[in-house]
Parts: C-alpha cells; sequence; structure tokens
C-alpha cells in the first residue's frame, strides 16, 4: 500500500505522470487481492473467488501497462492477453470442481510468474540507468521463485491440495511473505527509477532551450570546458551562425511561423553536425557548434555544409514554404585559447559575412575588427 500511496502522490504532484498512476493502481489492486485471500475460509462464495482472481488480474495489468508506459516502450498486448486468456480460462474451467483447485492455483501463478518475466524483459530491453539492471534482476528472481514454489507446492504440498488446505499449509505463509518483500523491493526501486527519471528531466530543462531544444548559453559553456578537455592535445573548431534576415520573418509570416523556423534550423544543426558536436541556441536566431578535435579545413568544410543545407531546406508554412540563408562565422581554438576571446572573433565574423552579402562563411582572423564595427553596416542592409 506504501507503494501505491507514493506513486499515488506522484500522479497528483503532476498529472501527466500516467505510468505513476497505473503503478499506483497495481498496488491497490494487489493488496486488495492478498487481503481477500487471508481472509479467506472454507468454502467461498462465486462472488468472493471472482474478486480475488480480478484484483489479481487487473493489478498485473496495470503493473505491465505501468511499467511499459514507465520505459516508453510498447506493451505487449499480444503476450499479455494470450496468457492471460490461458489462465482465466483453466480458472472458469476449475470454478465448481474443488478438487482442481492445484489447477487453479497453477494458472493463477503462472500467470504471475508470465507477468513478471514480461516486465524485467520490457526493463532490460529499455534499460538506460542501472537501477534498471536491478529492477529486471528482481523481476526475474521473483518469476523464478514462484515458478519454484509451484513446482513444490505440486509435487510435495498437501494433499489432496485444496484452499483451506493451501492456505493452513507452511507454503502459504511464506509465499505471502515471498510476496509481500518483492512487492516492497520492486515498489522501492521502481519509485527510485522514477526519480532518477524525472531528476534527469529536469536537469535537461535547466540546460535546454525550451524552444528548440538545444543546450543553452550556460549548459554550452560547461559541456564545451569538458569538450575541449577530452579534445585536447587537438583543437576543436567553434562555428557561429545567424538566421538573415529573421525579422523579417516574424513581421511577414507571424512569430509563429519564426518559431517553427527556429526549431528546424536547430534540428537542421543537429542533424548536419553529428552526434559527437556540441550545438547551442545562444538567444534570438543565433546558434553555435563546437567540433571535436578539428582543424581549420575541417571546421570551414563544416560550416559550408551547414550553410548550404540551411539554404536548401524547405520549411513548411501557411502559405508559401519558407527559404532561410544563414551568415557563418568560425575559428579554430588550440587548448590553451581564451573561450570568450575566441567567441567574440567568430562573432565579428558573422557580421562581417552579413557585410559581405549574407549567406557566407567568414573566417575570424587575430586582429580582425571588433563586431561593433559591422552591427550598424549589417543592419542597414535589413
Amino acid at each position: 500500500m506504501t507503494a501505491g500511496v507514493a506513486f499515488l502522490s506522484l500522479f497528483f504532484y503532476d498529472r501527466k505522470q500516467l505510468p505513476a498512476l497505473r503503478l499506483a493502481g497495481a498496488y491497490f489492486f494487489a493488496a486488495i487481492g492478498y487481503t481477500l485471500i487471508m481472509l479467506a475460509e472454507g468454502d467461498l462464495p462465486p462472488a468472493y473467488r471472482a474478486s480475488i482472481q480480478l484484483s489479481l488480474f487487473t493489478s498485473h495489468f496495470l503493473l505491465i501497462w505501468g511499467v511499459a508506459s514507465l520505459y516508453g516502450v510498447k506493451f505487449p498486448r499480444l503476450a499479455f492477453g494470450l496468457t492471460a486468456g490461458v489462465a482465466f480460462g483453466i480458472i472458469i474451467y476449475t470454478y465448481s470442481d474443488p478438487s482442481l483447485f492445484w489447477l487453479r492455483f497453477t494458472a493463477t501463478s503462472g500467470f504471475v510468474v508470465l507477468v513478471d518475466i514480461f516486465c524485467g524483459l520490457l526493463v532490460w530491453r529499455a534499460r538506460k540507468y542501472r537501477v534498471d539492471m536491478t529492477i529486471a534482476a528482481i523481476l526475474i528472481a521473483q518469476a523464478s521463485l514462484t515458478f519454484y514454489r509451484i513446482i513444490e507446492i505440486n509435487l510435495s504440498g498437501p494433499k489432496p491440495l485444496t484452499l483451506d488446505a493451501f492456505n493452513g499449509s507452511q507454503f502459504a505463509s511464506s509465499m505471502q511473505t515471498e510476496n509481500a518483500i518483492f512487492a516492497v523491493v520492486i515498489g522501492v526501486a521502481l519509485f527510485a527509477r522514477y526519480s532518477v527519471k524525472l531528476v534527469t528531466r529536469l536537469i535537461r530543462l535547466a540546460e535546454t532551450d525550451p524552444l528548440t531544444g538545444l543546450l543553452n548559453r550556460r549548459a554550452f559553456e560547461t559541456r564545451v570546458q569538458r569538450l575541449r578537455a577530452a579534445s585536447a592535445p587537438f583543437p576543436t573548431g567553434l562555428i557561429l551562425c545567424d538566421i538573415d534576415h529573421f525579422k523579417r520573418v516574424n513581421d511577414t509570416h507571424g512569430h509563429d511561423a519564426g518559431d517553427v523556423a527556429l526549431k528546424a534550423v536547430a534540428q537542421l544543426l543537429m542533424d548536419v553536425s553529428g552526434e559527437t558536436c556540441v550545438c547551442a541556441r545562444l538567444g534570438g536566431e543565433e546558434f553555435c557548434i563546437v567540433l571535436p578535435e578539428a582543424n581549420e579545413e575541417m571546421t570551414r568544410l563544416a560550416a559550408t555544409r551547414l550553410r548550404i543545407s540551411v539554404e536548401s531546406q524547405q520549411i513548411p508554412s501557411t502559405g508559401d514554404d519558407l527559404r532561410l540563408t544563414a551568415s557563418f562565422g568560425y575559428c579554430v581554438l588550440a587548448p590553451g585559447d581564451d573561450f570568450g576571446v575566441a567567441m567574440a572573433g567568430v562573432d565579428a565574423a558573422v557580421y562581417q559575412s552579413k557585410n559581405d552579402g549574407r549567406n557566407r562563411v567568414r573566417l575570424a582572423e587575430a586582429g580582425k575588427p571588433d563586431r561593433a564595427l559591422y552591427v550598424d553596416q549589417a543592419e542597414a542592409t535589413g
């Protein structure tokens, strides 16, 4: 119940956390089912037995659904449906015959084993953090122990195996204890995984630009320091990109179209630059890319490739598709170079590109005039 309350609290804190609601439901229904089992005595009314089975089936359905949605994987509908269908069919077949309790017990426990295996495989396939391997191991361990209990009870349990005989045996108390322990451990592990996911999400929100998903300036500077240290003693390439006439896009097509354009250019820069590069939106329509272990020629070619890609891109709009161009500045940083000075240099190179007619790539050179000398001329030409 504690795990159910914890997951339910997560959902009430953020109503978008549907996996938490499903996991909360799994624990609540499991608690209901196991409580009914512990209170069961003698010949049970059909409605009572149906309530037990329905609670257990519902709890495991919500468990596998919650795990699948938490890990962002597809719910195994076919596998779960077949497993539940076979188990449910056996349970209905044995309901009117107390002597077939062993078969009903085997079908119910076998269903639990398969659901635990399904959950363990889902977690293992989608594993991302260390806690995921622990969760998968716990689920498989629970499935293995439950399967062992099925064999043990059928081979050496009370004969004949009836509900009363099972409830009065040591097998029932040991299984209830084991299930309670595993439920607590799995609940804590899943809650820990949920916490890791939420913390990671908060960190990502703090580090990224909300519109484009690229790094923001603060996170970019931190990431660049690590990239330069990892690239040493090789140089790193620095590219600055500024979309040409972006104000016209907003004025002509509206700010919504401008946002679409910014997101499209950001995605293009990430796709063309590659996973090893660091991309960021510095503000407005200005983007920056840092290339690891890149010399001047490699950086120039990368900037040229980006310029051509931006120029070739068609961005869907309410009217005609938008076509943009961008001006680029670039330089190469040796391990000991000052990053702030390099940024000022490529910034000036971008404005030199704009003064030269836009949609160009320019190298930031030592002794190059400061950006301020170019700003008025660039803005005067639109």
